[in-house]
């Protein structure tokens, strides 16, 4: 979810390819031609795609390359990860530019754009579910409408999918205060405190709420999911110390290496770590890593796989640019430069796909063939409103 403006490359972006073979540094690699880091806006709205066909669910052959939400890494950490990276790349500049009292009023502005759209999102998907009965909404009590109301305006109530953009806002309001500990110098305060708030989640996920208590949030717990926010946030802000320390990397070995801990990855997820129990005789494979990669949590495992993911993704769109570009990049390109809007229609569809399914004479959710190409056109639809800058005035983007 596009949560800042888009962010401004640095003028070697990382990684330089030098070392690599001919082939894959002058003739594929990632070259800047302006301000805009489009290998992130390209990896976004593979984000948005995967987000779009993960939720609207049923049989697809797409899960393939999204996972179908049952891989240890989804959009979500996607989003969350490259937004944070987004912020402490465009606040960090302007705070060192134009001082931290003007970054810190943008975001906080930002921030209010993203408490609007939380507010009207819940409250409109809210209406639309509970008046047509969706499956998200039959376990959900509401004794007193007002009530409700009042909850949602006050971020204590939210629901199935409406619960992301309420983290969000969350995020982007500690994250101007983040932002004076960077630019004071007080990195490691600010890793500490959030790798706290991480550790507190994985101990005790029932007793500890942060910042309290919202009904209706079952999927994402913000004190474990921003860790993944203020890392990136560091590693944004600190791009440039960080890039001379990777420039010296081989870059080849390296996206080698990347590719075989995915590989790896995605064994592990087909086979269900059959390979646990040949070590460890009666484990149960399936419990373990259940936990091990809890996505609520955000627990150590997930948290790794993400790591390992989100490099060879950065690699991958660094060394293959133009063909991936070329293939994809008219699709991708402004579904990521514009996926708050993506998101927030998306959800929209959701409901109103959900509400019509039942009325329909057949079950396209259970036919491979049908549901993918639903899904496919699903997506072409954000793309031409996109194209169309359909409500681009009543949505944010």
């Amino acid at each position: 979810m596009q949560l800042v403006r888009p962010p401004i490359s640095t003028e070697r972006p990382w990684p330089n390819t030098g070392a690599v073979p001919r082939w894959l540094s002058l003739d594929w690699a990632y070259q800047a031609i302006d301000k805009r880091d489009l290998r992130l806006d390209l990896l976004r709205g593979f984000a948005v795609f995967a987000m779009v066909v993960n939720h609207l669910g049923g049989a697809s052959w797409f899960y393939l390359i999204t996972g179908g939400n049952t891989f240890f890494v989804s959009a979500a950490e996607a989003f969350v990860f490259i937004s944070g990276l987004v912020f402490g790349i465009v606040y960090g500049g302007i705070a060192l530019k134009e001082g931290l009292r003007a970054a810190q009023v943008k975001a906080l502005q930002r921030a209010f754009t993203l408490y609007k759209v939380t507010v009207a999102l819940t409250l409109i998907f809210s209406a639309v579910s509970f008046t047509f009965n969706l499956p998200w909404v039959r376990d959900v009590s509401v004794s007193n409408p007002l009530t409700f109301v009042l909850d949602v305006f006050t971020l204590h109530q939210t629901l199935y999918l409406t619960d992301i953009p309420m983290m969000y806002t969350f995020m982007l309001l500690g994250a101007a205060l983040a932002l004076a500990l960077l630019v004071n110098g007080r990195t490691h305060w600010l890793m500490l405190g959030s790798a706290g708030l991480w550790l507190l989640a994985q101990l005790f996920p029932a007793q500890f709420q942060f910042p309290w208590t919202v009904s209706g949030s079952s999927t994402f717990d913000l004190a474990a999911w921003q860790l993944l926010f203020f890392g990136a946030m560091v590693i944004g802000f600190h791009r440039d110390a960080l890039a001379k320390k990777l420039n010296t990397l081989p870059r080849l070995p390296y996206f080698i290496l990347a590719s075989v801990l995915v590989l790896w990855l995605v064994q592990l997820r087909n086979t269900d770590g059959a390979w646990l129990a040949q070590i460890f005789p009666g484990m149960n494979t399936d419990a373990f890593l259940a936990g091990f990669f809890f996505k609520n949590t955000l627990a150590p495992g997930r948290l790794l796989a993400s790591f390992i993911v989100f490099q060879f993704a950065f690699l991958t769109t660094t060394l293959f640019w133009k063909p991936i570009q070329a293939a994809l990049g008219w699709l991708l390109l402004p579904l990521g430069q514009n996926a708050l809007y993506a998101y927030t229609m998306h959800v929209i569809i959701i409901a109103l796909m959900a509400a019509v399914t039942p009325y329909l004479p057949i079950n396209i959710a259970a036919d491979g063939i049908l549901n993918t190409g639903l899904q496919l056109v699903i997506v072409l639809a954000l793309w031409v409103m996109i194209q169309r800058r359909f409500l681009f005035k009543i949505v944010p983007r």
